[in-house]
């Protein structure tokens, strides 16, 4: 029997409920067709649901507590060092090493949390904010070759901070995206693989800055004109996203707001007189602006000289969240957080919580208080729930995670802060904020047509993927095979599931990162409106 050809479109923050009004406009026709033909629904995404872990929880069908990475950065309680993870960090093999074994070609491009890449039998080209701009492929050859014959590009150089659609930055992401899928139709129309798997991490970029305005549906345009090229050469055509994106109403500073209960406190540099004068990161990159002077200087050269200056939040230096911790008064802060979830309790001096019980105490308190913010103007929850160590993680290195986990609404962007007067600001750079639920479309032979699927997961993906494949799913998956999708007596909904013992993860050190590489990201994170 001949081997299953399975593609799948990675949509960074994709989400049916902003491109609906687009698919039943004909402006996505290749995607209204795999909806029209296919099994979709909602997807929902990892805790927290953000790019890292989200992908990894994709590819290993494992949540967090079983990989050992829990965001795009982690802080150290012991050392109190923020850590950059690699892809060696994780504690997972993934499906395309299932398929690799079971005889299948794999290519792998754009996929963040990637980098450094593995050797498959195919091909691996890194993506996302966190990958380096050397060695980014395997084979190592292929990235002279993409470089020479596509000018490929693996980041945007700009940022979109005060960005309009007319700015070169736009047609720039939309090149560098048009690139990552020209880029894997180049390889594998040279050495065709069984399994590809594209994503782009930029559209997730615009729609931050964008949500659904213009830009956002040139991109999605971009997607589709490559979806119609490439997913006939393939059986089946998966197309899933790692989060959603939701209109943001507020950004909400969780650090700030610890600060104002009386949980953290700082220490005061003279390099603050900065941030209190007004001159920061976006006041003089506007006056940059004003004078035309930001195309002259090569951007990474702006970039550096950016990192002198304080972040508009306050923050100062290249590491982002590592220039936040050493600013904190660990003699005095009892909890501290990092954007977009993690929260986590100072233990290690045993003065602010003595004993287990008193930690739990202290658990107990911020849970109920975090959970009790309103927004002062509509009432509305600022955070759907927070979430214990031990409910929001579970397996072998859940212990690794932070202590809390705070849920946002998918309308509050909580971006951590510190130097914040208030925890709310009414206006900020994104429109778009990462939603729990993101999107997933499949098509193929034995598929259910014009179906809805409920209670997708994101970590079901890899071992559905394994079943189309007639691949045996490892045996400490979280996920499940999404057998709602298959047409009722199809050979995919009679073959039985067989499993194998899971294969044991690349062989690196946790944290491979050095101080180049985790300045370079945090910079980029932070770029995005990540960090600071």
């Amino acid at each position: 029997m001949s081997k299953p050809r399975i593609l799948v479109f990675g949509l960074d923050g994709g989400s049916f409920n902003f491109i609906s009004g687009w698919l039943a406009d004909g402006k996505l026709p290749n995607l209204a067709r795999l909806v029209a033909q296919g099994t979709a629904g909602e997807l929902e995404s990892s805790l927290p649901p953000v790019t890292s872990p989200a992908w990894k929880c994709y590819a290993a069908g494992k949540y967090a507590g079983k990989l050992g990475v829990f965001w795009w950065q982690q802080l150290d309680p012991a050392t109190r060092e923020v850590i950059t993870p690699t892809s060696l960090s994780f504690k997972s093999a993934e499906v395309w090493d299932y398929l690799n074994q079971a005889g299948l070609r794999t290519g792998v491009i754009g996929v963040p949390r990637t980098y450094p890449p593995k050797t498959l039998n195919g091909f691996m080209v890194c993506g996302g904010p966190d990958v380096s701009q050397t060695g980014y492929t395997s084979p190592p050859e292929l990235a002279a070759e993409l470089e020479q014959a596509l000018d490929y590009e693996l980041n945007i150089k700009g940022d979109f901070f005060d960005a309009t659609q007319d700015s070169p930055v736009v047609q720039e992401a939309l090149a560098v995206i048009d690139k990552t899928f020209a880029a894997a139709a180049y390889l594998h129309r040279k050495d065709p693989v069984d399994f590809l798997h594209i994503t782009t991490f930029d559209l997730n970029r615009l729609q931050h800055f964008f949500f659904d305005e213009a830009p956002t549906l040139w991109v999605w345009q971009i997607v589709d004109k490559w979806l119609g090229e490439l997913a006939p050469q393939f059986d089946y055509t998966l197309v899933m996203s790692d989060h959603g994106t939701a209109k943001v109403a507020k950004v909400f500073f969780l650090n700030a707001w610890l600060k104002q209960q009386g949980y953290l406190f700082t220490r005061t540099r003279p390099a603050d007189l900065l941030f209190r004068l007004g001159i920061n990161r976006t006041t003089i990159s506007r006056l940059l602006d004003v004078l035309h002077l930001k195309r002259i200087f090569p951007f990474e050269l702006m970039r550096r000289i950016a990192y002198l200056l304080p972040s508009s939040t306050g923050v100062f230096g290249e590491f982002g969240n590592q220039a936040v911790v050493q600013r904190v008064d660990w003699t005095r802060t009892r909890a501290f957080a990092l954007a977009q979830g993690p929260i986590y309790i100072n233990r290690i001096n045993r003065d602010l919580a003595p004993t287990e019980a008193a930690y739990q105490a202290l658990c107990a308190e911020l849970i109920q208080a975090i959970e009790a913010i309103r927004d002062p103007e509509t009432g509305a929850r600022v955070f759907v729930k927070v979430y214990r160590r031990d409910e929001a993680f579970q397996g072998p290195y859940a212990a690794d995670g932070p202590d809390l986990l705070a849920l946002n609404a998918d309308e509050y962007h909580n971006r951590a802060g510190l130097a914040q007067p208030d925890p709310f600001q009414a206006h900020w750079q994104w429109k778009g904020n990462n939603r729990r639920f993101g999107m997933c479309i499949l098509h193929g032979p034995g598929i259910r047509q014009q179906a809805e699927i409920s209670g997708a997961r994101i970590v079901d993906l890899a071992p559905t993927i394994l079943h189309l494949a007639d691949v045996p799913l490892p045996d400490d998956l979280d996920g499940r095979v999404l057998g709602d999708a298959f047409e009722p007596g199809s050979a995919l909904a009679q073959r039985p599931l067989r499993y194998q013992p899971s294969l044991t993860a690349a062989a690196g050190p946790d944290h491979s990162a050095d101080a180049g590489y985790d300045a370079e990201v945090a910079s980029r994170l932070t770029g995005l409106g990540y960090l600071g």
